[in-house]
């Protein structure tokens, strides 16, 4: 509460969120009364934040989690395709960032500490753990990226949207480049689970990985790309695709308006998950956020 307080909204962007078991922030921002919006990219996290909703609703305070561009912005793109559907059967989501995306060691260790979690997926309506890192795929993200390996990975927005949207059939999956990053990545997932999950360990090795993942930063660039693919009953296929030329300020965009929505106050006191706004106020954050985008089919 000390921490939050005296603040207009408290923006919780340190991760990774990997293997934290307490919403702590959260807590200390409903003690102090302000509103608050974090990127949480992890799902058992996630399941413990809106446990606070009561708690929440009783201190009249918005709390978003999981906002940014994805998770945040790509659930608003699940929402949207699965409107336009009627109702999904099924959705495909896949993310695609060259490099680290400009956004250095934090996004390598939290990948090795996703390949410690077996992803969340859902068929036929049930709850399953699938292999990390596994079925590996082609998919087109459109112009300035084109096709990319992606390969599954967890992320929450496969429990947000099944929860809030019905779903029976969702998973997500993610890639980079160059391939050979891929590549080792499907050897790091091999090391025991506790190696991958220690936090400490996975930054150090990022850290130490740094001045090579730099220069390979610089000849690929930091694009990031979105895709989702949602199916009804019938066959029917409905596709949207985002592209924007840097990771870290597309995660700060959407982070930003998403922040935005909480501290003018246009959504109520609770823990919500971007799938679960009005849908006025999704369309408004994906206008805001696909201004910015070097492709947009939306």
């Amino acid at each position: 509460g000390a921490l939050a307080g005296g603040w207009d909204l408290v923006v919780h962007t340190a991760g990774p969120f990997q293997g934290v078991r307490s919403a702590s922030l959260l807590e200390g921002a409903i003690a102090a009364g302000v509103p608050y919006v974090d990127v949480c990219d992890d799902t058992d996290l996630c399941r413990i934040a809106k446990e606070l909703e009561p708690q929440c609703q009783a201190a009249g305070v918005t709390a978003l989690v999981s906002t940014g561009i994805w998770p945040g912005v790509s659930a608003l793109m699940v929402a949207e395709a699965t409107r336009r559907l009627g109702q999904a059967e099924r959705v495909e989501m896949s993310f695609y960032t060259a490099g680290t995306g400009g956004a250095g060691p934090t996004i390598v260790s939290a990948t090795f500490l996703l390949l410690a979690e077996p992803p969340l997926v859902y068929e036929a309506g049930k709850e399953m753990r699938a292999e990390p890192w596994g079925e590996r795929r082609l998919t087109d993200f459109g112009p300035g990226v084109g096709e990319q390996f992606v390969h599954l990975l967890d992320e929450p927005e496969c429990y947000t949207c099944q929860r809030a949207l019905g779903i029976p059939n969702i998973r997500s999956s993610f890639g980079t480049a160059p391939d050979i990053w891929n590549w080792l990545f499907a050897a790091v997932k091999l090391l025991p689970a506790d190696i991958l999950r220690n936090r400490g360990l996975m930054q150090a090795v990022a850290n130490f990985s740094m001045p090579i993942i730099w220069a390979v930063d610089a000849l690929v660039g930091a694009k990031n790309a979105m895709r989702v693919d949602a199916f009804d009953a019938e066959g029917r296929q409905v596709t949207l695709r985002l592209t924007h030329s840097d990771l870290e300020d597309c995660v700060g965009l959407g982070t930003a308006a998403f922040a935005m929505e909480a501290l003018q106050a246009r959504v109520a006191p609770g823990v919500w998950f971007p799938v679960e706004l009005e849908a006025s106020r999704r369309a408004a954050i994906l206008d805001r956020v696909s201004r910015e985008a070097i492709f947009s089919e939306l």
